[in-house]
C-alpha cells in the first residue's frame, strides 16, 4: 500500500529560492518511487493556486512572497487525500492556515532566526499541539526548530549529486542571488572594476538587470540554462553578509564544477567543512587577498576536495531519512 505524501510550503514558486529548490528535489525524488504518491500544494505549482493572492513580506533581511490565505476547501481536499503532511517553513501554515491537527505532518525549518524572533515563535506555537516531528536544515536552524518542537532531528539540505562533474577550465567568476542587500552583489559589481581582475569574465545570475558593460547577467535563467552558465565559470563567490542558514547555491556551483569561495558566515563554513576558502565578511580587501592567494594553487585539487565534501548531501542518502520518517508516523 503506497503512501501519500502532500508538501507544503507558503512561499510561491514565481519567486524562486532555497525552500522551493527542496520541495521540487522531494517531489521528484518521490514521483519516481512506487510506493509514494505526491502532490505539492504551493503558488505556482497548481494552476489552480495562480490567482491567489501573493504577499511580498519583508523578513530577515528579504522579502519574502507568501501565500497568506488558501482557498479553505481547496486546501482541505489535498489534507484529505494525505496520509503524511510535510510542511516546509511552518509558520504561516500553522497559524494563518489553520491545519486541522488530526493529521500526520513533518515539519522542516530552513530559516536562521534572531533569538527575539525564535522567542516569539515559541510563545506562539505554544497555543498549537500537532502530531509531528520536526527537522531542520542546518545548525543555524536549529533552534527555529526547538520553537516548536524540543525532539528535533537534523536532516540537511539536499542535492542530486553530478557523477560527471569535472572542475571548469574557464576563467570567470559567477555570483547567483537576488538583488537584495544581504546578498552583497555591490562587492561582485566592485571586483569586476579591479584592476587586478580585469582579465577575467564576470557572470552574474540575478533577478534583475545589471546595467554594467562587463558584467554578463542572466536573468531568471531556467535550470538548462543555468548548467550551461556554470561552464563558463570557474570560480563561485558567495559574498552573503548575513541571514543565511545554509547555502544551497554554493553545493550547486561546486556541483557544476566551480570553485566556491565564501564570506565567513558559520552556516557557509558548516556547508564546507574543511575545504572552505573564506574571506573575512564585509571587507573587500579581504575578499581580493583570497582570490589573490589562489594564484599559483592548484584549483582542481581544492575543487575535487569540495566536490568529495558535498557527497554528503547527496539527495538518495538524505532521503532514506525522511523515508523512514513517512513511514513511521
Amino acid at each position: 500500500m503506497s503512501i501519500n505524501v502532500l508538501l507544503i510550503t507558503p512561499y510561491s514558486f514565481t519567486k524562486y529560492g532555497g525552500v522551493q529548490n527542496q520541495v521540487n528535489l522531494i517531489e521528484e525524488y518521490l514521483d519516481i518511487h512506487n510506493e509514494f504518491n505526491v502532490k505539492v500544494f504551493a503558488h505556482g505549482k497548481n494552476d489552480i493556486l495562480d490567482n491567489e493572492t501573493i504577499y511580498n513580506i519583508p523578513f530577515n533581511s528579504s522579502v519574502s512572497s507568501v501565500m497568506l490565505f488558501p482557498k479553505k476547501k481547496l486546501l482541505s481536499e489535498y489534507i484529505l487525500w494525505a496520509d503524511v503532511i510535510h510542511v516546509h517553513e511552518p509558520f504561516v501554515p500553522i497559524v494563518f492556515w489553520r491545519l486541522p491537527k488530526d493529521k500526520k505532518y513533518i515539519f522542516t525549518h530552513h530559516a536562521s532566526l534572531n533569538r527575539f524572533v525564535v522567542y516569539l515563535l515559541k510563545m506562539i506555537y505554544k497555543l498549537f499541539s500537532f502530531n509531528s516531528i520536526s527537522t531542520y536544515v542546518s545548525n543555524e536552524a536549529k533552534s527555529n526548530a526547538l520553537a516548536l518542537s524540543h525532539s528535533s532531528e537534523l536532516i540537511p539540505n539536499m542535492i542530486r549529486i553530478n557523477n560527471d562533474a569535472t572542475y571548469s577550465k574557464s576563467n570567470g567568476y559567477l555570483f547567483i542571488g537576488r538583488d537584495e542587500k544581504r546578498k552583497n552583489i555591490k562587492f561582485f559589481k566592485m571586483l569586476s572594476n579591479n584592476k587586478s581582475f580585469q582579465n577575467s569574465k564576470f557572470i552574474a545570475i540575478t533577478d534583475k538587470k545589471i546595467h554594467k558593460s562587463n558584467i554578463v547577467a542572466h536573468v531568471n535563467p531556467t535550470n538548462e540554462k543555468k548548467n550551461m552558465i556554470f561552464k563558463e565559470t570557474n570560480i563561485y563567490l558567495a559574498l552573503n553578509t548575513k541571514s543565511e542558514s545554509f547555502g544551497i547555491t554554493i553545493l550547486e556551483a561546486v556541483n557544476n564544477g566551480n570553485l566556491a569561495v565564501t564570506s565567513n558566515l558559520e552556516a557557509f563554513i558548516n556547508v564546507l567543512r574543511d575545504t572552505h576558502i573564506i574571506f573575512k565578511n564585509k571587507k573587500f580587501d579581504s575578499l581580493c587577498k583570497a582570490l589573490l592567494d589562489l594564484n599559483g594553487s592548484n584549483l582542481n585539487e581544492l575543487w575535487e576536495k569540495q566536490f568529495t565534501e558535498i557527497k554528503k548531501y547527496d539527495l538518495y542518502k538524505n532521503m532514506d531519512k525522511f523515508i523512514y520518517i513517512y513511514s513511521k508516523l
